[in-house]
């Protein structure tokens, strides 16, 4: 039994084969993670990889600028994120790849909660210091008699 193809049907047949070979023989290369090489590298003197340190301070007592310091002895890049209570980003700043970083925040437009400076290196959190804001209210009453 002889088997007779139509012209279409062969030219479909052959660029469905070569489409396939070609997407396999080209998912090896594409895909920058597939071959990772892990290597163990001992510091040089012997001390661990330094650390990012954060600081956190309020500039005045009766406002609310913050002062953010950020030590970064790595120049790793890192990025600030402040979030509310629910988690929602209200900033996101990219710091310079610097060993030290000084900015100042103002909170005063913000509402009364919880608030955090989240610092991230990639998708890993590195440090997170968190501000409270919570306003009281004094109630004077004043009395007169005549």
């Amino acid at each position: 039994m002889k088997l007779v193809l139509a012209p279409k049907v062969r030219l479909i047949l052959t660029v469905a084969i070569l489409f396939s070979t070609f997407t396999a023989m080209a998912q090896d290369n594409d895909f920058a993670f597939n071959k990772v090489n892990i290597a163990s590298v001992a510091p040089e003197n012997g001390n661990p990889k330094a650390t990012v340190n954060m600081e956190l301070a309020q500039q005045n007592q009766n406002a609310l600028l913050f002062r953010l310091s950020v030590n970064n002895p790595e120049n790793e890049k890192l990025t600030l994120y402040i979030k509310d209570k629910n988690n929602y980003t209200l900033l996101r700043e990219i710091l310079p790849a610097t060993a030290k970083y000084v900015g100042s925040y103002n909170l005063e437009s913000l509402e009364d909660g919880n608030y955090s400076f989240e610092i991230r290196s990639g998708k890993n959190k590195v440090m997170e210091k968190t501000v409270g804001i919570h306003t009281s209210t004094v109630v004077n009453r004043n009395v007169s008699v005549e």
